[in-house]
């Protein structure tokens, strides 16, 4: 058997330790599984914990374990999380746990081991008892297990072809379909401690005190022993790595089979502890130690290692870096001179060095080495100090910066300003001071740019071009006027790092970018560029990469690497930075030089988008109890579901996280709230955010995460409703809207009520007027002068011996005194009946004047005058009018017209015309002449119209008298019209009155 052991004791690399005080559970972890959430499940002696890369999560006793050792851990593919509890199987679903109780055969086992078959079943190993296997949460013995042989089963292993690989105390077998068989392992029994399946199909069988055994495919069986390289042969744990490595977990250290080549990890090479009991590699690749003692340890890789004076470097503190002629790496350190990187040569001030202080360094094209230090230059050729030429000497002065030119000239930063030393025989050492025209104070670094130079200094950028200087400061863009170091890349762009940020010049025009957001990551000490065109920035928090047309197109395009990823000290040292001829990079840091070799793999550390997920949700800031207010509660995650919020009760608070093993410190996470905020809130790193006084509505909280700032992941949702206030409600505006119609009603009904007495009132009063217009009316129709004038007319006819005569007007005076006083009883009369009226009252007038006038009646066809009502009494004042003060005053006979017939639309007209003296000559001669008859009828009439309209019971309106006048103009008459509503009457297209043209004209010639 050939094998080829590999020391690494000359390295330190990289991990990450988690003890219960960052919250792990218990110091003794036994089993580690991930989920397929990416949670990753520590089994301890005191509980299980349960991590996403940066907060853990406990379950012990008070949660339900049914015993706080937990000796195994299984993640099946439905997403349940199995634990092998003492004598008991308990399962994690979502939120929802459940205790498996083993058959009593197993009452006093312990579960050490878990799988599970291709058919979803978990087997379970236990200590005393045998196989189980567990389906439907039904428990029975393995059948075809020979569990009386094989009572202690310490690991299992499920094969890809659905066999499952059992290892016991008593050896290993290979169980399929319920056979059994066992897997020689050479000769004698082997104690079957851990297995794991290589990528090649390589079975590898972990033993107790036997070491390690391999059975390949085609049957060939490898061992390995602590005679090969392993630490211990007592082993506790084996994890076939993607990578096709073998990694061996023993109370010792562990081991690393990779193409047959065996490494070794110990306290010695940076493991904080070497008591290792399991091993797990994540989704990510990262691998997981869980050791006895000292929690558990997420290995870095081997991209970064770090050598220590442990290691045995000359000083933890190495402050510059060069080459000489063969490629041996030369280190300058604070306190402790210069030595080379294989510790093989040492230079001291016992050797001649100015001071042991180290500051700068740099080889010239012979190969010989220069060193710059606290008190002068110095000059090392083939290991020895070469003393300086008389006029060459530099002096006691701290040399911070060295640069060679490709001509042999050296140039030397100093405190006080520029050294430059011409090559051997080029004459002596020429200095530019610290003044006025110069300005130089601190030189720190020398970088060549054409035929010129540029110098990093305390007072900005400076170029300098012969005796010509030239200086750039924050008033020209630059970032911070302390430069500490300088970059040229392959574009000729001029990179300059100072103690606040990085800039970029490119021809008279500075960029401006910061790596990080706090102090350490701006502090940039060193700038370093590797083979493939990338830009290393050494930090006072870590080491940054970049790729320089990337990052000025993006400024957030970086990579930061820290202790998690391997980089021991990330206090990186001024200008400590060196690239070496097989490409590898060493930083000086303040806890020893850090090496990065390509060869090993990308730095870039494997990132897919990291996934958000909402893990609680507090009311006020607490923990709150959300039955009652929701439609039921995930299962997995414990989230309400269809949560309801009372509008006084919404300050709310979400939890999330993202499960990033490798750099959880590095995670952003974006949030918003669908419904009220319009877009993502700035990245942060905090993984809770807080809303509170939401309005009503339907919101959707979203949250996304990512590894680098830009690269973000889904977003991870959930839906609540705010509930409206009380008085946003349906039944609030219902119940408003019924009191405001309620008030509205009774505002109504009390104004209309109001309105109706008032109203009611009104018309008492107008009904009052209207009785005493009426009986006003009355009294003017038979007034005192009319009944003597017609009592008088009747003894003029009795003395006459006319009897006819005087019976006929004794009637027709009777008639008309029945029908007024009728009349007074109502208040409306039909217009039939007031024509009657009217013609009785023409009758005894045109008797008792005789020939002084005559008068016509005419009523249109269309007019039925037996339907239309008009006041009682209405008509006779303005006849009474036309006789009295129109004919009577005249010498010659005079007519009387009273015409009906359909008027306007809805109305019907009375014409009252009459062929007198005319209205004028009417009221002068009443002016002039005293009469014994007072005519109030036509007020009274008018006043009797007013309080009708006023009352909205008849639009009666009346027009006149108004004079007539003939075509020369004279008075010829007065008329009046008046124009009853249909409202009051009825039109009819035929007649209905038959009364004869001799019955209503009296005295026509």
């Amino acid at each position: 058997m050939a094998f080829l052991c590999i020391s690494t004791t000359a390295q330190q690399f990289g991990f990450t330790q988690y003890t219960p005080k960052d919250g792990l559970a218990q110091s003794q972890a036994r089993s580690i599984a991930q989920d397929v959430d990416g949670y990753l499940w520590f089994g301890t002696l005191g509980g299980v914990s349960r991590f996403d890369g940066h907060t853990f999560r406990n379950f012990a006793l008070q949660e339900g374990l049914p015993d706080a050792q937990v000796n195994a851990v299984l993640c099946a593919k439905d997403g349940t999380v199995w634990l092998g509890a003492g004598g008991s199987l308990m399962t994690f679903e979502g939120r929802r746990t459940t205790v498996v109780p083993l058959p009593g055969v197993a009452r006093d086992a312990r579960v050490l081991c878990l799988a599970e078959d291709k058919e979803g079943a978990i087997l379970v190993g236990t200590d005393g008892a045998g196989l189980f296997r567990s389906a439907k949460g039904v428990v029975v013995p393995l059948g075809g297990f020979p569990s009386d042989t094989a009572s202690t089963v310490r690991a299992l292993l499920a094969l890809p072809d659905g066999s499952i690989i059992i290892g016991t105390r008593s050896g290993a077998y290979r169980w399929k379909d319920n056979d059994c068989a066992a897997i020689p392992l050479g000769d004698g029994p082997r104690s079957i401690s851990a297995l794991a399946a290589g990528t090649d199909g390589t079975l590898w069988f972990g033993t107790f005190g036997q070491g390690l055994f391999g059975l390949k495919p085609d049957g060939e069986l490898v061992e390995y022993d602590e005679e090969s390289g392993l630490v211990q042969n007592n082993i506790r744990a084996l994890l076939a790595d993607r990578n096709g490595r073998l990694w061996v977990g023993t109370k010792f250290g562990v081991n690393t089979l990779d193409g047959g080549r065996l490494r070794s990890y110990t306290v010695h090479q940076g493991l904080p502890n070497d008591n290792i009991w399991c091993l797990f590699q994540d989704a990510e690749g990262g691998i997981w130690l869980g050791t006895d003692g000292a929690g558990v340890l997420r290995w870095a890789g081997d991209r970064f290692v770090t050598w220590t004076v442990t290691d045995g470097l000359c000083s933890d503190l190495v402050m510059a870096l060069c080459a000489d002629a063969r490629g041996d790496i030369w280190l300058g350190t604070y306190g402790n001179g210069v030595c080379r990187l294989d510790n093989m040569a040492a230079i001291t001030t016992l050797d001649g060095l100015p001071n042991n202080t180290v500051w700068s360094a740099t080889s010239a094209s012979d190969g010989s080495l220069w060193f710059g230090t606290t008190e002068g230059l110095v000059h090392i050729v083939n290991g020895r100090v070469v003393p300086p030429e008389p006029g060459r000497d530099l002096g006691a002065v701290r040399v911070l910066a060295l640069h060679m030119d490709d001509d042999g000239t050296l140039w030397c930063g100093t405190r006080e300003g520029l050294a430059i030393l011409p090559p051997p025989g080029g004459g002596p050492l020429r200095t530019m001071a610290r003044d006025e025209r110069t300005l130089l104070r601190s030189v720190r670094a020398i970088v060549r740019a054409g035929d010129a130079h540029l110098l990093a200094t305390d007072l900005g950028l400076v170029r300098v071009s012969g005796e010509r200087t030239e200086r750039w400061t924050t008033a020209d863009g630059l970032c911070d006027n302390t430069v500490q170091c300088l970059l040229l890349d392959n574009k000729g762009r001029t990179w300059i790092g100072t103690s606040n940020g990085l800039s970029c010049r490119v021809g008279e025009h500075f960029t401006n970018i910061r790596l990080g957001d706090d102090f350490g990551s701006n502090f940039i000490d060193l700038l370093l560029a590797d083979n493939v065109g990338h830009v290393w920035a050494g930090t006072n928090n870590g080491l940054f990469r970049f790729h320089p047309d990337s990052l000025l197109a993006d400024p957030s395009q970086k990579e930061q690497f820290t202790i998690v990823d391997g980089v021991r000290g990330t206090e990186c040292n001024l200008n400590a930075g060196f690239l070496d001829r097989e490409g590898r990079l060493f930083f000086g840091t303040n806890a020893g030089l850090v090496m990065h070799d390509p060869a090993r793999g990308p730095a870039t550390r494997p990132e897919s988008p990291a996934t958000a997920r909402i893990t609680g949700l507090r009311s006020f800031m607490l923990p709150t109890n959300w039955k009652g207010k929701c439609d039921s509660l995930d299962i997995r995650t414990g989230l309400p579901i269809g949560l309801r919020l009372d509008y006084r009760k919404n300050h709310l608070t979400f939890d999330y996280t993202a499960v990033a093993l490798a750099d959880a410190d590095h995670v952003r996470f974006q949030c918003r709230l669908l419904g009220f905020d319009t877009e993502w809130l700035p990245p942060t790193d905090a993984r809770f955010a807080s809303y509170n006084n939401l309005p009503q509505g339907t919101y959707t909280f979203q949250v996304r995460a990512s590894h680098n700032g830009y690269d973000w992941g889904p977003p991870a949702g959930f839906e609540f409703h705010v509930a409206p206030p009380f008085w946003l409600r349906w039944w609030f505006f219902v119940c408003c809207a019924a009191i405001i119609g309620l008030v509205l009603f009774t505002v109504m009904r009390y104004r209309a009520l109001r309105r109706e007495r008032h109203e009611k009132t009104r018309q008492l009063m107008l009904r009052s007027r209207m009785l005493q217009l009426e009986q006003q009316a009355l009294n003017a129709n038979m007034n005192r002068h009319f009944i003597f004038n017609a009592l008088n007319s009747i003894q003029f006819y009795i003395n006459r011996q006319d009897r006819p005569a005087a019976n006929r007007y004794l009637t027709s005076f009777a008639k008309l005194i029945r029908k007024n006083l009728d009349a007074s009883r109502t208040d409306t009369t039909t217009l039939a009946e007031e024509l009657e009226r009217l013609d009785l009252y023409l009758v005894l007038e045109h008797m008792r004047f005789k020939d002084r006038f005559v008068y016509e009646l005419r009523v249109d066809p269309a007019v039925d005058t037996s339907r239309i009502e008009l006041p009682a009494m209405m008509l006779q004042p303005y006849v009474e009018n036309s006789i009295w003060h129109g004919i009577l005053p005249m010498e010659r006979q005079g007519l009387v017209l009273i015409h009906v017939e359909p008027g306007l639309p809805g109305h019907v007209r009375i014409t009252i015309q009459d062929d007198g003296i005319g209205v004028e000559s009417s009221r002068d001669r009443k002016a002039t002449e005293p009469s014994d008859h007072i005519s109030r009828g036509i007020e009274i009439t008018k006043g009797r119209a007013d309080v009708l309209r006023r009352l909205d019971l008849a639009d009666i309106r009346i027009t006149g008298p108004e004079q007539l006048h003939d075509p020369n103009g004279a008075p010829c008459g007065t008329r009046v019209t008046i124009e009853l509503p249909v409202a009051v009457g009825t039109i009819r297209t035929n007649g209905v009155l038959e009364i004869s043209q001799d019955q209503l004209t009296f005295g026509r010639p």
